[in-house]
């Protein structure tokens, strides 16, 4: 046989590349660091008796978490979920979210992987909705939460099915409209979504309505 003969044979032979499959990381490996839940450290110490404040504490719409670095909020709140089995939307406060268009995005881009099913993107905040910024907030949000809610499981009480976590919020610049812009889409909460909010501060005046309605609980150290 002659070598172009041999070659055609050991071509035939060889797999086509359309075979060779390739392995594709899943949609949730693609996220944001911003927007992913951290994860926790094995054989992590159950605290089932903080477990039970934050059960009782949960029964109010909004929760904010308050202690200095190092404590251990974020780890509790992760734990927790876990234990309670709670599906989550996880958002981690930046000095970036000052520009409130910015933090719109992040929170479209999380909306769309706490709630895949929806393929419609959440609204950008554009020049045209800055005249109108409260009314594309409560709207933003009334969106968010009918959308969280559209996956959640049912009820266990006292904890709401789902919950929104804003991790490091005392990273927010204190002088960011963001605070008023998270304060107006906190009250529109429905039933069944829980805000937990974890910052090594108390909360901002901004958030002075929340605890005069009664909506809101603080946990110090």
């Amino acid at each position: 046989m002659g070598s172009a003969s041999r070659a055609n044979k050991r071509g035939k032979d060889r797999p086509k590349k359309a075979q060779v499959k390739k392995s594709v990381p899943s949609k949730l490996s693609l996220a944001p660091a911003k927007i992913t839940q951290p994860r926790l450290i094995e054989n992590i110490y159950s605290r089932k008796r903080l477990f039970s404040v934050l059960d009782n504490a949960l029964k109010k719409p909004v929760i904010w978490i308050t202690a200095q670095g190092g404590a251990g909020k974020t780890t509790l709140i992760t734990s927790y979920l876990k234990e309670k089995k709670l599906p989550c939307l996880w958002y981690q406060i930046d000095s970036g979210d000052g520009d409130i268009a910015s933090f719109f995005h992040y929170m479209g881009i999380a909306a769309r992987y706490a709630a895949p099913r929806y393929k419609e993107s959440l609204p950008h905040l554009t020049p045209e909705y800055l005249g109108g910024l409260p009314v594309f907030t409560r709207n933003y949000f009334r969106e968010l939460f009918s959308r969280l809610l559209g996956k959640s499981p049912l009820p266990r009480f006292p904890v709401s099915p789902f919950q929104v976590v804003f991790d490091n919020y005392q990273d927010a610049p204190a002088d960011s409209p963001l605070h008023e812009i998270i304060q107006a889409g906190l009250s529109e909460i429905p039933e069944g979504i829980n805000v937990i909010i974890i910052s090594r501060t108390e909360p901002p005046s901004a958030f002075a309505g929340l605890r005069a309605n009664n909506r809101m609980n603080i946990l110090g150290w």
